[in-house]
C-alpha cells in the first residue's frame, strides 16, 4: 500500500498549542476582567485630575522663570511643540499604516498561497503591518513635528498680544455673567455700580476686571462640574478624533484609488498610489477635525449630564426598594 502524503501537518501540530492557549486565557477571563477595570479607573482617575494638574503647572513660578531665563523662546516652543506633534500623530500614523499595511501585505500574501500551503498569508501581513507602521509613523512625526512647530512658533511670536486677547476675553466673559448672573441680587447690583461710577475710565477699572476675570477662571477650573465636563470632552475628543481620523484615511484612500484608476491607463499606473496618498491625508484630516468636534461637543455635554444626574439611579433603586418591600409586606399581612 503506498503512503500517502499528510498535507497541512504544520497546521495540524500548530492546532494544539492554539487549543491550550485558548483554555488558559479562558480560564483567566477574571484576571483579565480586573486589568481592565484598572486600566480604566487609572485613565479615568487621570483624565479626571488633568485639568487642576495642567492648571497648577501652568502656574509653576519656576516654569515662569525658565521661560523668562531663555534667550529663544520662540525656538524652545517651537522645539515642545513640534515633539508634542509627532507624538501624537506618529502614533496616529504608526496604528493606520500597520492596519492598512497588513491588509495590503495580505491581500498580497493571498496570491502565491495555494503554492506555499498558506505560509504566504501570515508572512506577508507581518512584512505589510512592519513597513506601514514605519511609513506612518515617520510620516505622522514629520507632519506632526512640522505643524507643531509652526503653531508653537506662532504662539510663542505672538505672546503678548495673545495675552492680551485672553484677558480681554475673560473680562468680557466677565460681563457676560455679571449680566445675567450676578445683576439679578440686590447686593451686586450696587457693589456693580458703585464700581462703574468710580473706575469706569481708569486703569484701575481695567486691572479689576483682569483679577476678577482671573478668579473667575480659577474658580470655573475648580468647579467639580467643569472638570468632569471637561474630562468627558477631552476623552470624547479622543476616541471619536482617532476613529474619525482612522476612518477617514480608509475612506479617502479608497476614493483616492478609485479616482486614481481612471487616468491609470495614461499615467502607467502612477495616478493610483497617487490618488491613495492624497485621498488618505484628506480623509485623516477631515475625519479627525470632525470626529474631535463631535467627540470634544458630545463628550463634554454627557460628562456634564451624568454629573448633574448623579443622583437620580441611586434615588430611583431606593424608591423601588421602598416600593417593593412595602408590596412584600402587604403580601404578608394578607
Amino acid at each position: 500500500e503506498e503512503t500517502q502524503v499528510k498535507l497541512f501537518s504544520f497546521f495540524e501540530e500548530l492546532a494544539e498549542p492554539v487549543k491550550k492557549l485558548v483554555q488558559t486565557a479562558w480560564r483567566s477571563r477574571g484576571k483579565l476582567a480586573h486589568d481592565v477595570k484598572a486600566y480604566v479607573v487609572l485613565f479615568a482617575s487621570m483624565l479626571y485630575s488633568m485639568p487642576h494638574r495642567a492648571l497648577r503647572v501652568v502656574q509653576n513660578p519656576k516654569l515662569h522663570a525658565l521661560l523668562a531665563e531663555e534667550e529663544d523662546p520662540q525656538a524652545l516652543a517651537a522645539v515642545l511643540a513640534g515633539s508634542g506633534g509627532a507624538l501624537c500623530l506618529g502614533s496616529v500614523g504608526a496604528v493606520i499604516g500597520a492596519t492598512c499595511g497588513s491588509a495590503f501585505g495580505l491581500c498580497l500574501g493571498a496570491v502565491p498561497a495555494l503554492f506555499t500551503f498558506g505560509l504566504s498569508l501570515p508572512v506577508g501581513a507581518v512584512l505589510g503591518g512592519a513597513g506601514g507602521v514605519l511609513c506612518g509613523a515617520l510620516t505622522g512625526s514629520s507632519a506632526g513635528f512640522v505643524g507643531g512647530a509652526s503653531s508653537g512658533m506662532f504662539f510663542a511670536y505672538f505672546r503678548r498680544e495673545i495675552r492680551s486677547s485672553a484677558v480681554y476675553v475673560s473680562a468680557k466673559l466677565y460681563d457676560v455673567y455679571d449680566l445675567f448672573v450676578a445683576r439679578p441680587t440686590n447686593a451686586v447690583k450696587a457693589a456693580n455700580r458703585k464700581v462703574r461710577d468710580g473706575v469706569r475710565n481708569s486703569a484701575v477699572y481695567t486691572k479689576d476686571k483682569a483679577l476678577k476675570s482671573t478668579e473667575f477662571m480659577k474658580s470655573a477650573a475648580a468647579n467639580r462640574q467643569v472638570q468632569v465636563s471637561v474630562a468627558g470632552a477631552g476623552a470624547g475628543s479622543i476616541a471619536l478624533g482617532t476613529a474619525g481620523a482612522a476612518a477617514g484615511a480608509l475612506g479617502g484612500g479608497t476614493v483616492g484609488a478609485l479616482v486614481g484608476l481612471v487616468p491609470a491607463v495614461f499615467t502607467f499606473g502612477l495616478s493610483i498610489p497617487i490618488g491613495i496618498a492624497v485621498g488618505g491625508a484628506t480623509g485623516l484630516v477631515t475625519g479627525g477635525a470632525v470626529g474631535s468636534g463631535v467627540g470634544f461637543a458630545g463628550g463634554g455635554g454627557l460628562a456634564c449630564l451624568a454629573y448633574r444626574q448623579r443622583g437620580l439611579p441611586g434615588n430611583l433603586f431606593h424608591y423601588a426598594s421602598s416600593r417593593l418591600g412595602s408590596g412584600g409586606y402587604g403580601d404578608d399581612e394578607h
